[in-house]
């Protein structure tokens, strides 16, 4: 099975719905306040939001513009967007099927494009990027956020297998050099960054994708064996009977060139 097959079936489910609808790392991160204060968007503006799951990013930057257009490759998270932009009387938000890796828009676009906690998701993260360049207009703003890892490979590739094992959906984490390379060959220029480490509780982020009791007992075991490159950023800790550990998370916001 591909894995946008296994993104659209993982995503599709009623609890992933609602899990990423409610989420708080989703709805009300840190790192969705920190690109709407680093984007000064225009009302005059057209936005995309790439890979908007349950249209967060979406609704945020819908009053600051002309039009913002959601683009998910699953029905089921647009149906949701669609949803909660009625419940909040967004009138100027619109939701489209896309695949991030050939984005049905032409040349030149929009002036805005945010793309939030997704790219770890998608088989060809390269191609993603050279398609966020074509749409944008020149001098157009890219708004990104994503997790990173640590650039040690081995330590890099136990990260990726403890989030796929949680996630089925999940392709690849990048450290931090690998990501700004990827942008920087598609034409852009970074203008403004910020890494911010958020804390997460084992089970709620867990059963999110609901991950058997099983692969729970598992997980847990390797967060207890983790190497030693990845323990500044896991910096697992148990407390009041349960699990929690951090997560690295890059807000870029970028410029594509004329």
């Amino acid at each position: 099975m591909s894995n946008k097959r296994t993104v659209q079936q993982q995503f599709s489910s009623r609890n992933a719905v609602r899990g990423y609808a409610t989420s708080d790392i989703h709805a009300r991160g840190e790192s969705l306040a920190a690109l709407a204060s680093l984007i000064h968007p225009q009302p005059d503006w057209l936005a995309l939001d790439v890979a908007t799951g349950a249209g967060h990013t979406a609704l945020t930057f819908a009053p600051r513009v002309r039009q913002v257009i959601a683009t998910d490759i699953t029905p089921a998270m647009l149906a949701k967007t669609a949803e909660l932009a009625a419940q909040r009387q967004v009138s100027n938000l619109e939701t489209r099927p896309a695949d991030a890796e050939s984005l049905p828009f032409p040349d030149d676009t929009f002036d805005l494009l945010t793309c939030r906690l997704a790219l770890h998701h998608f088989p060809h993260a390269e191609n993603a990027i050279r398609e966020f360049a074509r749409v944008l207009k020149p001098g157009g703003t890219l708004g990104f956020t994503d997790n990173i890892t640590v650039p040690e490979k081995a330590a890099a590739g136990f990260y990726n297998a403890y989030e796929k094992l949680r996630d089925p959906s999940h392709h690849w984490v990048y450290p931090l050099a690998r990501l700004t390379a990827m942008f920087e060959r598609a034409g852009f220029s970074i203008i403004e960054t910020r890494r911010l480490q958020k804390e997460l509780e084992f089970h709620t982020w867990a059963d999110r994708q609901n991950v058997s009791a099983e692969n729970k007992a598992t997980l847990q075991t390797m967060m207890r064996e983790i190497p030693a490159a990845l323990k500044p950023l896991f910096a697992p800790r148990w407390a009041d009977g349960t699990l929690y550990f951090s997560l690295w998370e890059i807000v870029l916001v970028m410029e594509i060139g004329d």
